[in-house]
């Protein structure tokens, strides 16, 4: 049983099915389009998954739902909150996390400085790992006679990393999962993962190391990676430039695995 179908019978222990399924089936589009650097798409798809977590939530409580052209996550977020006998969790927090979502997937980038940070990118690295909290508080729920707060991480991180294959984080070793692609653009994949961290300049030389790369491509790689970086005292923060780079690495080489 894969971890999809294990969250899903987690979850129709309490929840429509229906709304379970879309749910899940929401966060995977979102977690593909993330992926692909897709940034506005991941965010639309998390609004629906939003949308579908909040009639989760209100047939829990026995909340008829109303038509679908009718359904307003900012109502039903408001009759959830007035409810009695229900826990905060479903009442109250996780619809607060739920509205946070939404507001965000339907004011995307109106807010943010372009010439900052690139305002999409920066809303989906907020939604996508809240969207993550709450199917841990929804799977913590469903199972709460059995699963443990580790089990249930465990489920959800599985389900996110499953999504995003490219990297890997390991106590803080950065491994980059492509095949065939030099050592400075895994650096610059690197650098762009911890961004808007810095990344001291010998760390990212053994993190390159740990990928197999010998000190002479290294050398080669960290003279040619100074043009899309900002030093500060050989800690080292990706440029704009080098971000968009990144992106387009990303996005070539998602489609080859997904060949």
């Amino acid at each position: 049983m894969n971890v999809e179908e294990q969250i899903k019978l987690i979850l129709s222990k309490k929840f429509a099915q229906r709304q379970v399924e879309s749910s899940l089936q929401h966060f995977a589009d979102a977690a593909r389009r993330y992926q692909d650097a897709d940034w506005e798409g991941s965010i639309l798809k998390v609004g629906k998954f939003v949308e579908a977590v909040m009639k989760m939530l209100s047939l829990y409580c026995g909340q008829p739902l109303p038509p679908a052209r009718k359904f307003k996550v900012g109502a039903t977020f408001t009759m959830l909150g007035q409810l009695s006998g229900y826990p905060d969790n479903i009442r109250i927090q996780i619809p607060k996390a739920c509205v946070f979502i939404y507001d965000i997937a339907s004011n995307r980038g109106a807010r943010h400085d372009p010439d900052e940070i690139e305002p999409n990118k920066m809303d989906a690295s907020v939604v996508m790992p809240t969207a993550a909290w709450i199917f841990a508080e929804l799977v913590r729920f469903a199972d709460a006679a059995s699963s443990t707060p580790e089990n249930t991480m465990m489920l959800v991180e599985t389900l996110t990393e499953k999504r995003y294959p490219y990297f890997e984080n390991i106590n803080g070793r950065i491994y980059i999962n492509f095949k065939n692609i030099s050592p400075r653009e895994v650096g610059l994949l690197i650098l762009n993962v911890v961004y808007p961290k810095r990344k001291l300049r010998e760390e990212l030389i053994q993190e390159l190391k740990r990928h197999g790369y010998k000190d002479n491509p290294i050398a080669i790689a960290m003279t040619r990676l100074k043009t899309v970086i900002d030093d500060q005292g050989g800690h080292w923060k990706l440029r704009k430039v080098g971000r968009e780079e990144a992106e387009k690495i990303l996005t070539r080489n998602n489609k080859i695995v997904g060949k």
